[in-house]
């Protein structure tokens, strides 16, 4: 894994030499004219490229510092080479991430994109220099060395790599969060008159369950009286007699009848007034006009001596 580069184009470096140009500028000015400031454009595209160097995003860094070393005219030749060493640092961390070749898209490509900022830099130097060597220009060599025995190494696992013919993958491009959507309000009912419809049909099945444990009571009574009415008029019967043992299974059949209308009718009928209570709050609630109106829902129980019932008249 390549080392980091400990190379002067740092953060540091960048406002040092700023504020080196900004302090010698007042005692030059009548030797050289002082050199075009720094445009906002480069700025912002050089503080871009520090965020997604420390982010570990080595290729978007790569582009941000291209950016901005394409933005820096070739007279602020310190601020240049500072911006060009970032540059080739982000290019070979790009390159030691790797990835996946698609199509011409390889990573590699970095290298040969670091190859050819330096070696154009190195150009302009050595006409600048004319035969002399700058501290940069000395650091630009030995970067393009190490980077050129890079690609080769690449190519010796590669032999079909041409830089030529190679081109920088994609960065792809940061993609907005979609917007949650809006929630509803808790507890919100989204049709009240549904609400009310389930309250109604539910309380009127308890109603008529409440109706069927009446009915179970009074044929329970009924069988009872039938029983005792039977002994007296017949002491003799035996308790196996045929007689007794029909008014007993009765007997039980309406005891049931009565236990389970009661049990499930008061369930039924307190789950229905819920609901029906929840509907007109939510009515309420929606702002609609709360005329009076008859009811919708009419459940009575109906009880006789020979059974009960319930009686459920329904208006839509």
């Amino acid at each position: 894994m390549l080392t980091s580069l400990a190379t002067s184009c740092s953060r540091a470096r960048w406002c040092g030499v700023v504020v080196a140009a900004a302090l010698a500028g007042p005692t030059r000015v009548a030797a050289a004219p002082e050199p075009a400031p720094i445009s906002e454009a480069a700025q912002s595209a050089y503080d871009r490229g520090l965020a997604e160097r420390d982010a570990g995003r080595f290729p978007a860094a790569a582009r941000e510092f291209a950016a901005a070393y394409a933005q820096i005219s070739v007279s602020q030749r310190e601020l240049r080479a500072a911006v060009l060493f970032d540059l080739v640092d982000a290019h070979r961390g790009a390159y030691t991430a790797g990835g996946e070749r698609r199509g011409n898209e390889h990573p590699a490509a970095h290298l040969c994109a670091a190859d050819r900022a330096l070696a154009d830099f190195i150009e302009t130097e050595q006409e600048r220099k004319r035969g002399r060597k700058s501290p940069d220009m000395v650091k630009a060599t030995g970067l393009r060395e190490e980077v050129r025995k890079d690609f080769m190494t690449a190519k010796a696992r590669e032999a079909d790599l041409d830089c030529a013919a190679l081109e920088l993958p994609r960065v792809p491009e940061k993609e907005e969060p979609p917007p949650p959507p809006p929630a509803e309000g808790p507890g919100k009912p989204r049709d009240p008159n549904k609400l009310l419809i389930a309250g109604g049909v539910t309380a009127g099945v308890g109603l008529a369950l409440l109706g069927l444990m009446v009915g179970g009571m009074v044929r329970g009574q009924r069988t009872e009286a039938d029983g005792a009415a039977l002994v007296q008029a017949m002491p003799g019967l035996m308790p196996d007699d045929p007689q007794l043992a029909e008014l007993e299974r009765r007997g039980r059949g309406d005891n049931a009848m009565a236990v389970v209308g009661g049990v499930f009718g008061s369930l039924a009928l307190g789950a229905g007034i819920a609901l029906l209570v929840v509907g007109a709050r939510a009515r309420q609630a929606s702002g609609r006009p709360a005329a009076p109106e008859p009811a919708a829902v009419a459940v009575w129980p109906l009880a006789s001596p020979s059974g009960g019932g319930a009686a459920l008249r329904w208006r839509f």
